[in-house]
């Protein structure tokens, strides 16, 4: 009973040392961080503190996320015959390199695919095609070169219209246990047709999705923008594009990220802050990423030669996003292509050749790669025997 009152008469102390901030918070996810910032104002400035942003980048990289584990590195380049080639790269440098070959569905004498999305779905690639006189669709197992040609969906059969279809989306919806592409179709007359025999016809652009169990197209009721980038990345079960309004004056408000959800099968519009003093200097690049495990934005401006890395902490909440990195200048540098495993962001140099920088070490790594034509982003690829036609039991 003594020790109870001891215990009960005690003064327990509401606050945290001042010295224990910067290391518990730098545990904290980017959105707990973005909802802790308004408890004191030394709170809302911790990424002014070196000390604070030494520790979170520390334990960014230190926890693995599973989009990681089991995975190796692709990458495809273009040919000077526009032939692309597919690699895939391995080893702690990603020294050893090993030319794969694309699937060839369509019995060509030179297959051409694009990879839709920066990885796997569960082993599974979605390409797509534009050198065909008609878009094609493949879903391909690396691991299993089992591969399945995505039927056309029913505007393609339409005589007198032309589509053009493009940004393209492939995912895993978990909810169904079913695999979905997703794509922007625009239609337009075509030129031998008179326009003013089809007045009951409408051209307009829509999204449809491509339901893998069902295997077939249907349109998504949705009104979405589309002033998108092409090439979007895969994380969790939701697809994103970055996008552009060129129709709003104001230029903090002009860029976006633009988010499919494949359970829900609904979009999601996220305004990208990019800071005041993006503001000062004319717009060069920008691109997304996954970032170990998070939908991650880069940027540089040509006035200067430093690249910005902003971490998104929750979809449609402008104010989530979050400055981890501030990259110096980097000798030599042309233009980055895209994101590896975990820390690595890769670059072409200006003789051709790639190299990657490591954002934990800020070494920069010289490949044996050589050439102008590297193509798009770095593929993450987890290998599974899985068949596609088992999807379907």
């Amino acid at each position: 009973m003594a020790k109870f009152v001891i215990a009960k008469n005690k003064k327990v102390s509401n606050s945290i040392p001042n010295d224990l901030v910067p290391s518990i918070l730098s545990n904290l996810s980017i959105k707990s961080l973005k909802r802790f910032e308004c408890v004191c104002k030394s709170w809302t400035l911790l990424f002014e503190n070196l000390y604070f942003k030494s520790l979170f980048h520390k334990r960014f990289f230190s926890n693995n996320h599973s989009y990681y584990d089991d995975t190796s590195l692709l990458l495809y380049q273009a040919m000077n015959d526009n032939k692309l080639e597919l690699y895939s790269l391995s080893g702690g440098k990603f020294e050893n390199r090993v030319k794969l070959d694309w699937p060839n569905p369509f019995q060509e004498d030179v297959p051409k695919f694009q990879i839709s999305g920066s990885s796997s779905i569960n082993g599974i690639f979605c390409l797509t095609s534009f050198f065909l006189p008609n878009v094609r669709v493949v879903l391909w197992n690396l691991a299993t070169e089992e591969f399945k040609v995505v039927p056309t969906s029913p505007i393609e059969s339409v005589p007198y219209i032309n589509v053009d279809i493009a940004k393209y989306g492939f995912g895993y919806d978990c909810v169904i246990d079913d695999y979905k592409v997703i794509r922007h179709v625009f239609c337009f007359p075509k030129n031998d047709i008179d326009v003013m025999l089809l007045e009951d016809a409408t051209y307009d652009s829509f999204w449809e999705i491509y339901n893998l169990k069902s295997n077939s197209w249907r349109e998504l009721e949705v009104d979405v923008p589309i002033g998108i980038e092409e090439k979007g990345v895969c994380l969790d079960g939701v697809f994103h594009w970055r996008g552009q309004n060129e129709f709003i004056d104001d230029e903090d408000d002009k860029a976006y990220l633009l988010s499919f959800e494949l359970s829900t099968e609904k979009f999601v519009v996220t305004p990208i802050l990019l800071g005041e003093d993006s503001l000062d200097f004319e717009f060069f690049w920008r691109d997304l990423m996954v970032l170990n495990g998070s939908i991650a934005l880069i940027s540089n401006y040509s006035n200067v030669d430093t690249f910005h890395i902003c971490i998104l902490g929750k979809f449609g909440v402008k104010e989530s996003w979050f400055k981890l990195f501030i990259v110096r200048p980097l000798s030599c540098i042309e233009c980055p292509i895209g994101v590896g495993k975990k820390a690595d962001i890769f670059f072409t140099k200006e003789d051709g050749k790639l190299v990657y920088f490591d954002l934990n070490t800020q070494v920069i790594e010289e490949l044996s790669f050589t050439g102008d034509g590297f193509w798009d982003k770095p593929i993450i690829y987890k290998e599974s025997l899985l068949s596609i036609g088992e999807i379907n039991m």
